[in-house]
């Protein structure tokens, strides 16, 4: 707020009569802050008018007003909470305002333990849809970035994000906070899958390792929400055309809306005819899809957003039947479409409701030689959620979700079995954040789930605080439980089982910001219970299904960012140590996994050289060999693989294309052409001296090399 002295004399010659009618009267008094410390430069002011003043080098401030009767006197500064007082005026006023600091300011504490955000900058930004693109190896896939930060197993021949010993399926995937049942196209045996969503259409990314939000659950080990964009700037049309396919977008805007439109093909045949693969491909995978974003400006502040995208893909190959001597072909064609319906206002100047709707429809078909599987899965979520800031220092969120699966499977063989179960599962949550001062804060939080598959309830109670130890640095720690379903390959054959359950125990240290240099350490402990238990070599008709598993992980992350020391230069480096044991699935005894390797680096560069107009990029990872079980040993999972070693290099060139901005990208996977080895598949039955075959599980294809032109037409 200005002085209004300059005002108040112009208004004065333009009407002099209301100088002659109306009594001046002045406002006086000094601002400081709860220590006592003079404040310079505060506004102080009387609401809904122009009267008002700053506050000196000695805190004090005076100004004229011909208000009278009761008013309102407020006081704003930056980093400081609003100060406001109701007055009665008749006559001249002295009044002393003391301030007191704002929970909100840009350098508050943050709560971090076990969260990497890329959307914040007041939080420890991890990976932008720019990183992403321009990791080396990651190939445009969100998750293969991930896999460079701490807590995740490299997992080639595996593709999704396995996180801090837990499974593939312990990791939940949400767009603007709805469910994607289906984030990966469809994994196959030795192979590995990625993701279904381009980082492009994302404006950050969320991904938590572990001691989540209560506002997410059904999933044991980590979150990652994908937050999509907002409405579009400008009217666009994207050429891609790699080594892969082709990709068409076009995206068109209006005053209150925007629609985005795209569609892809994938083709892997030509290149695969070209290169040394370890596959016997019949068919080698083929995909089509197809994706359209709309947005919608509603009255004032209230944003609409609907998602749709749909993909279909085949692939037939042949691989080890598990009996010396014999192939089992494989043919595999599948279909998902995603549809995300989101809406978000402001209720009020405190109140913020998002509300949605997801469904994932995802049918599969699966011939193995003679046996025909088909499998139709929908998974349909609804929610709404309240973010209301009660004052400063206080957040409040909390709302209510229910998701429905129908899982339907027709197994042939020699008969045909039909398999089928239906869920809801009904979640209330709510948590508030509480900042004491910008140097502490505390989350506590508590969610309950109704499984009506299951017939059981879950109460879950979280835990978070963060304390800033320096302008820079800060400690957080969270405990949690969280809980999740069995998944459907168990379900769809006993409903008598009981909810999965992990304990989470997260302690960390983070000095430094994203923008400069970033460190940061983490220990952690989960604690498994009531994992799946069964019986039998066949996991496509499990027995003995039970709720009697357990096991534990503990370990070690580290990460560090630097983007300051060498101009140009933006490198970071991250490593995990991991101790875990399991007793679940078919396991004989309490061991460690066969996807887990105990130590694992990562090294990731990039730098931008301006004269070229080129980023060179570099990806170095490597991880410790992984356990396996050799059925000609005496001992249950006694084996272990030769370390896994990946170096890849990429470069992306800036240029025009008939004066439309282009990119040039190039990709070389593995440069240095280690035969990485994963495990061992074991043969079902054992030779005529008693000894059981084992089949190494490799890379497809040794090296993979990528070219791909991005051109942006305005």
């Amino acid at each position: 707020m200005k002085t209004i002295k300059t005002m108040m004399s112009v208004a004065a010659i333009i009407f002099p009569c209301l100088g002659l009618t109306a009594q001046t009267l002045t406002i006086t008094g000094k601002v400081t802050d709860h220590k006592g410390e003079v404040l310079t430069g505060v506004n102080v002011y009387i609401e809904n008018t122009y009267d008002g003043a700053t506050s000196g080098a000695d805190g004090v401030f005076s100004f004229e007003t011909h208000e009278k009767g009761n008013q309102t006197i407020a006081a704003s500064f930056i980093g400081f909470q609003p100060w406001e007082k109701e007055v009665k005026l008749g006559g001249n006023l002295e009044i002393d305002i003391q301030l007191r600091e704002s929970t909100q300011t840009l350098d508050a504490v943050t709560i971090t333990a076990g969260s990497f955000e890329a959307s914040d900058e007041k939080r420890a930004s991890a990976l932008k849809p720019f990183d992403i693109y321009t990791t080396a190896g990651a190939l445009g896939d969100i998750n293969g970035a991930l896999k460079t930060l701490p807590g995740t197993q490299p997992a080639a021949d595996d593709g999704r994000l396995l996180v801090r010993g837990g499974e593939a399926y312990e990791t939940k995937t949400l767009i603007d906070g709805l469910l994607v049942a289906k984030p990966y196209y469809s994994k196959v045996p030795d192979l590995p899958t990625r993701g279904r969503f381009a980082p492009s259409l994302f404006a950050g990314t969320f991904f938590n390792t572990g001691g989540y939000s209560a506002e997410y659950g059904q999933a044991l080990s980590s979150v990652l929400v994908l937050n999509s964009q907002d409405m579009a700037t400008e009217d666009l049309t994207s050429v891609s055309l790699m080594t892969i396919g082709p990709e068409l977008g076009v995206t068109k805007t209006w005053k209150r809306s925007s629609l985005m439109m795209s569609a892809g093909y994938t083709n892997l045949s030509p290149y695969y005819s070209m290169t040394k693969n370890n596959m016997d491909w019949i068919k080698a995978p083929e995909n089509v899809s197809g994706t359209i974003v709309f947005r919608q400006k509603v009255n004032g502040s209230g944003l609409f957003k609907a998602f749709v995208t749909s993909d279909t893909g085949v692939q037939k190959f042949n691989t080890e039947s598990g009996v010396l001597g014999q192939k089992l072909k494989i043919d595999r064609s599948a279909t998902a479409t995603y549809v995300n319906l989101h809406y978000s206002d402001e209720l009020s100047k405190k109140t913020i409701i998002k509300t949605g709707l997801a469904m994932t429809l995802s049918p599969e078909k699966i011939n193995l030689d003679e046996t025909r599987i088909k499998t139709v899965e929908t998974d349909i979520e609804a929610r709404v959620s309240f973010i209301s800031t009660c004052h400063d220092g206080l957040e409040f969120i909390y709302g209510i979700s229910d998701t429905y699966s129908d899982y339907k499977q027709d197994y042939t063989e020699a008969e045909t079995f039909h398999l089928h179960f239906n869920d809801h599962i009904l979640a209330v949550f709510a948590e508030p954040e509480i900042r004491f001062s910008k140097n502490f804060g505390l989350r506590p939080g508590l969610r309950t789930e109704y499984s009506s598959v299951l017939k059981k309830w879950n109460i879950t109670p979280r835990v978070a605080l963060a304390l800033k130890t320096g302008n820079e640095s800060q400690l957080s720690a969270s405990y949690g439980q969280f809980y999740q379903n069995p998944e459907s390959d168990f379900l769809k054959f006993n409903h008598n089982l009981d909810f999965q359950k992990a304990e989470h125990y997260i302690t960390s240290f983070q000095s430094g910001t994203n923008a400069e240099r970033l460190f940061r350490l983490e220990a952690y402990y989960k604690n498994y219970d009531k994992l799946i238990r069964f019986s039998g070599e066949d996991s496509n008709f499990p027995k003995d299904i039970s709720s009697d598993g357990n096991g534990y992980a503990r370990g070690i992350d580290l990460f560090f960012r630097d983007r300051k020391s060498v101009k140009a230069l933006d490198y970071w480096m991250s490593y995990s140590f991991i101790d875990t044991e399991r007793l679940n699935r078919n396991y004989r005894s309490k061991v460690t996994p066969d996807y887990i390797s105990k130590h694992t680096f990562s090294l990731v560069a990039k730098y931008f050289v301006e004269k070229l107009s080129t980023q060179f990029g570099s990806s170095f990872s490597y991880a410790s060999g992984r356990p396996y079980n050799d059925p000609n040993s005496t001992e249950f999972m006694d084996g272990k693989t030769p370390y896994y070693c990946d170096l890849s290099l990429n470069l992306a060139f800036l240029t025009n294309i008939w004066n439309n901005f282009t990119i040039v990208y190039c990709s070389l996977s593995n440069v240095l052409g280690r035969d990485n080895l994963f495990g061992y598949r074991s043969t079902y039955t054992p030779n005529s001296a008693g000894q059981y075959g084992l089949v190494p599980v490799k890379q497809d294809i040794r090296r993979f090399f990528f070219i791909g032109v991005f051109i942006s037409i305005k």
